[in-house]
């Protein structure tokens, strides 16, 4: 009788974890948007860009966003901002090593780097008040 119980008591708590993963899932798959640090594990792996992983931390203080835009121009775009640095040449160093080649003309405020992904375009823009830096990968839709 014993044992039936314990066994039970499992399969009820294997199902429950098994229905907090799959909630879990589909709220992250069905979410407009999100903000998130590297501590939000689930977040941080589910969301963050290849990129944006391997990105130099230029700074102690940092967070990271996601936005799936849609409309006529649908786009997924991934974000990074550095707190309390506005210096771009480790930035430049991380896209040139990586591939990534500056284009003469952006039509954005900042810098912008295409790579191999002809539907991707990076962008690396500074603000001034507060000092920050903030990476932006845009993926186009097709």
């Amino acid at each position: 009788m014993k044992k039936l119980t314990i066994i039970n008591a499992l399969l009820i708590t294997g199902f429950i974890f098994c229905l907090f993963v799959v909630f879990k899932y589909f709220t992250l798959e069905f979410s407009d948007s999100a903000e998130y640090t590297e501590k939000d594990i689930i977040e941080y792996k589910f969301y963050t860009h290849d990129l944006l992983k391997k990105v130099p931390r230029i700074s102690g203080f940092y967070k990271f966003s996601y936005s799936n835009m849609s409309g006529p121009n649908p786009a997924l775009i991934y974000r990074a901002k550095f707190f309390g640095t506005t210096d771009t040449k480790q930035i430049s160093t991380y896209l040139k090593k990586r591939g990534y080649i500056k284009e003469s003309m952006c039509n954005l405020a900042g810098s912008c780097w295409s790579g191999k992904k002809l539907n991707e375009t990076v962008l690396v823009s500074v603000e001034d008040n507060p000092d920050a830096l903030q990476i932006e990968i845009i993926e186009k839709i097709q």
